[in-house]
């Protein structure tokens, strides 16, 4: 299995040489997955989230606030255990990353829906990276939290959209996200497809 770099190894990606060769920077694909495998359950891990993987990078500084399309914004730092904004913000966050699997799966076979790459340049959330052909995420504190993490993912697809063609799978079930087309295809999981025998490393599935 091979690693983008120490720094920003993903370890379920599968073998790939030629797309994930060392020193390829997946960081903004790291910064996506950690959300979606471990969505930030308090503003306190939301705002370290932020700042290992947005503003470290330079990408954006932290934001004051997040919001969600259904939502007020929901304050972040780190609160009091009684901050009556948790729930809240446990709410946002999960509703954010729905909508952001709902786009991946609409970015699946046979529908191939990729207008979310479309908005993220559009509403310049992405961008080309300084001297090479690749693409970095760009987005702004005022943004919905789902379409800062749309961005990671946009700017990956964009440097790297013929891995993501090959290996991208989320099951139209449950919406797990994986990267090894060999256990159930592209469209399906090990628990919502029976028939998969192969035993293979995959992404973990925390409650939607």
């Amino acid at each position: 299995m091979r690693q983008a770099d120490s720094q920003t190894s993903i370890p379920t990606l599968p073998s790939a040489p030629s797309l994930i060769a060392r020193g390829h920077d997946r960081r903004a694909l790291l910064a996506a997955l950690t959300f979606i495998d471990r969505p930030p359950q308090s503003a306190a891990a939301l705002a370290a989230w932020f700042d290992k993987h947005l503003a470290a990078p330079g990408w954006m500084p932290r934001p004051a606030h997040v919001a969600e399309g259904f939502s007020e914004q929901v304050a972040l730092g780190p609160p009091a255990p009684s901050d009556p904004d948790e729930p809240a913000l446990r709410e946002l966050v999960g509703a954010a990353r729905f909508r952001v699997l709902v786009s991946l799966r609409a970015f699946m076979p046979p529908a191939a829906d990729d207008r979310f790459l479309a908005e993220a340049i559009r509403a310049g959330r992405v961008r080309p990276a300084e001297d090479t052909a690749l693409w970095e995420p760009c987005p702004r504190g005022d943004d919905l939290l789902s379409d800062i993490v749309l961005s990671l993912f946009a700017a990956d697809i964009l440097s790297y959209r013929e891995f993501h063609d090959a290996y991208l799978c989320v099951c139209k079930t449950c919406l797990r996200v994986d990267f090894d087309p060999s256990t159930s295809g592209r469209t399906g999981c090990p628990e919502h497809e029976p028939t998969a025998t192969v035993n293979v490393m995959r992404r973990s599935r925390p409650p939607i």
